[in-house]
């Protein structure tokens, strides 16, 4: 693919040691690029710390160039890649200079810029507020030469992330109904920002309502206004700025139209991209997956008992147990423990275990132990501890179909594991994720809770809030998983244990455990083609009250104190050491791939 940039590639040979050298030098290389805050870090550090290295400065200015075209409007990106282009011009070209130019000089953050924020909060958040409280905030500061595209910007985000976001509750009958995809307010921001006295370049215009159509409708008519976008931005410019982006999201629509043959077409379009930014974690990690994935579990793999335990969430529960009968689980056993409810949870469950037509077996406690102690009955029960593996599920997810061979294909594959998880996303347009494979941050680089207190774990989310299904479905070894969907094996339970009921009512309970299991060795996997839909957040996003935010930041601190500052760094660095060899592993992998052209 032609590039508007003389930023040579690296040579096939010298792809992997590159690789080493930038995870030695950038901390977290390794844990992945997705979104601008990781982007801008990587990019940035790659540069200041190439010690002379051509290749290292070219893998940072790449990573720059691949974050602006993810977040044309993001104001750091902007300045860093204006400031590279500056130093060096003769390496690009002068149309994309000036595309860059125009735009840092309007993406300027203003001293109000938290006047978008206040408005949306006074609505009950962004996905709530109306129309009106966005475009009273926006419309009017468009026409800003210096800060009219931060609040393009933020307009856009608001369309893409939040509007008709909300879905009608449903009784536990069905599914949530898709809320529906309109762009009207997205043209009327793009209409204005096009009207001003600089008005906005087509070829962004293009970009960002390309954007839009992948996050908000059907991969369909997304690839289809996709490709009708693309073309429109080539005629304007021999070669798109954009047009490595339009690859990618011409990848990932394939993906997500699951047709067969589609895999294929879609490793064809990353492949290229791939040879240009070689250094790209997750580009190589969802790469490598298109091309090799893991064979399907054998036919006769013994299926795990699934484990649901629930408190006074009766009617989400049951549209949890109906998406799990529509998505299928190998006719596994199913343990439902009802938790002390006074809904009707009881009565569900029953009508549920007459109707269900494979094992179903209730457990009803009197009172509310906890989710670890919940957790820790289930895993007790004689007909549980007999089997290979248990699933949990929350009350609360949307499963998909082959959610379970997902699972069980890395169980097969990657012997000896402790625990296994899959991508979490919202359960609403654009699916953002919520959690993918976590890791741990050196306590240099994490944020503090406590102003009081030596914290030594800092648990980074490398992809929250990231609405690419693409560039995060792979398999791969971590520190942890998400808990609200994760097999364990019964094997680590015996070995390390089951859940540490200290962190009672919930939170970290599953974190912990994931490190036990690094700890003794039992790598924890995350699944990333597996992808569950959340009916709510995870953490500390449900801190919605004071109580319930006592309750989290007191685990936060049990967890800080069950571990000297030795084990953390065990942990940590065990973990980062295993995304790095299989990481090495893959990017070997496909630099042995012919060339084009080649045999």
């Amino acid at each position: 693919m032609a590039q508007p940039h003389g930023i040579p590639a690296p040579h096939p040979a010298q792809v992997t040691a590159l690789l080493a050298t930038l995870m030695d030098r950038v901390p977290l290389w390794e844990c992945g690029a997705m979104g601008a805050d990781n982007q801008f870090r990587l990019a940035r550090g790659a540069i200041e710390n190439a010690g002379g290295d051509p290749g290292v400065v070219a893998a940072g200015v790449g990573m720059a160039l691949w974050g602006w075209r993810d977040n044309p409007l993001d104001t750091r990106l902007a300045a860093l890649l204006r400031a590279i282009m500056d130093d060096a011009p003769q390496a690009f070209d002068p149309t994309l200079r000036e595309l860059v130019a125009r735009l840092h000089d309007r993406v300027r953050v203003p001293a109000d810029f938290g006047a978008l924020d206040t408005a949306l909060n006074a609505h009950g958040g962004p996905a709530t507020a109306p129309v009106q409280a966005v475009l009273d905030v926006v419309l009017p500061r468009l026409a800003d030469p210096t800060h009219g595209l931060f609040w393009l910007a933020r307009g856009v985000e608001w369309c893409v992330r939040h509007e008709n976001s909300v879905v009608a509750t449903t009784d536990g009958t069905d599914s949530p109904a898709l809320p529906p995809a309109d762009d009207t307010t997205l043209e009327t921001l793009l209409r204005a920002a096009l009207s001003t006295a600089q008005p906005l370049p087509e070829t962004l215009v293009h970009r960002l309502r390309a954007e839009w159509a992948v996050r908000r409708l059907d991969p369909a008519e997304a690839l289809r206004r996709l490709e009708q976008l693309a073309g429109q931005d080539t005629t304007t410019a021999r070669v798109s700025p954009f047009a490595s982006w339009y690859a990618l999201r011409r990848a990932e629509l394939l993906t997500r139209l699951e047709q067969p043959g589609h895999a294929a077409d879609a490793a064809a379009l990353l492949l290229p991209l791939w040879r240009e930014a070689p250094y790209h974690p997750n580009l190589t990690l969802a790469l490598h997956e298109l091309l090799y994935p893991l064979p399907a579990p054998p036919a006769a793999m013994a299926p795990p008992a699934i484990l649901l335990y629930t408190w006074n969430k009766r009617d989400l529960a049951a549209q949890t147990l109906r998406s799990l009968r529509a998505a299928g689980f190998r006719g596994a056993p199913v343990f439902a423990l009802d938790n002390g409810s006074q809904d009707g949870t009881e009565a569900m469950f029953r009508a549920m275990a007459a109707d269900w037509g494979s094992p179903f077996t209730m457990v009803r406690l009197p009172v509310n132990v906890g989710a670890p102690a919940a957790r820790n009955w289930l895993l007790s029960l004689p007909d549980v501890r007999q089997r290979d593996h248990a699933v949990f599920l929350d009350d609360d997810v949307l499963l998909e179909p082959g959610w379970m061979d997902g699972l069980l294909a890395v169980a097969h594959a990657r012997p000896g594991w402790g625990a296994i998880g899959c991508a979490v996303t919202d359960h609403t347009p654009p699916h953002a994720l919520q959690c993918a494979d976590f890791f741990a941050l050196p306590p240099n680089m994490g944020t503090r809770s406590f102003a009081d207190l030596d914290e030594l774990w800092h648990i980074h989310g490398n992809a929250a809030g990231n609405p690419d299904p693409l560039l995060t479905a792979y398999t791969r070894p971590c520190l942890s998983v998400s808990g609200c969907c994760h097999m364990v094996s019964m094997a680590s339970v015996h070995q390390v244990g089951a859940f540490d009921v200290r962190f009672t009512p919930s939170q970290f309970d599953d974190l912990e455990r994931d490190i036990r299991c690094t700890l003794a060795g039992l790598p924890v996997w995350y699944a990333g083609t597996v992808r569950v839909r959340h009916m709510q957040h995870s953490s500390l996003r449900q801190a919605s009250s004071r109580a319930r935010s006592a309750h989290i930041f007191g685990n936060r601190i049990k967890l800080e104190h069950l571990y000297p500052a030795d084990k953390v760094r065990q942990a940590r660095e065990t973990s980062a050491a295993l995304a790095r060899q299989d990481l090495l592993r893959k990017t070997a992998a496909l630099a042995a791939l012919p060339a084009p052209g080649a045999g």
